[in-house]
């Protein structure tokens, strides 16, 4: 898939989650906290997301995993929490998609715990 490809998908899966949030509740003047998602192979790429993630102040934690024995990787998870807007939330992948273009790095995609 092309960054093309995969950036206009996250987009497009933001526009229909966020329709999923609005049908429950989200309103823009709800303040809530969306997850980013990021997947990496090597362990400098992880460290250079998470020093970007750091120059931003988005808190963030980092997570080592093994499959199949012998396959490690880590997961690295975003959290910003404030009053998001479709726009907000769109400007925000377009962000962190780039930042994990720059670190090789792997934006899995972001979702929310929808607020009582």
């Amino acid at each position: 898939m092309t960054n093309k490809s995969e950036y206009n998908a996250h987009l497009k899966r933001n526009e229909k989650m966020w329709q999923i949030w609005e049908e429950n509740g989200i309103d823009l003047e709800t303040q809530f906290v969306v997850r980013f998602h990021f997947y990496a192979t090597q362990k400098e790429n992880t460290e250079l997301l998470s020093k970007a993630l750091s120059n931003e102040n988005i808190p963030h934690s980092i997570e080592k995993t093994t499959t199949l024995i012998f396959l490690k990787g880590w997961r690295i998870e975003a959290e910003i929490k404030k009053k998001w807007t479709l726009a907000k939330l769109q400007e925000k992948t377009a962000n962190l998609f780039l930042h994990a273009k720059q670190t090789r790095v792997s934006l899995e995609g972001c979702g929310t715990f929808i607020p009582n």
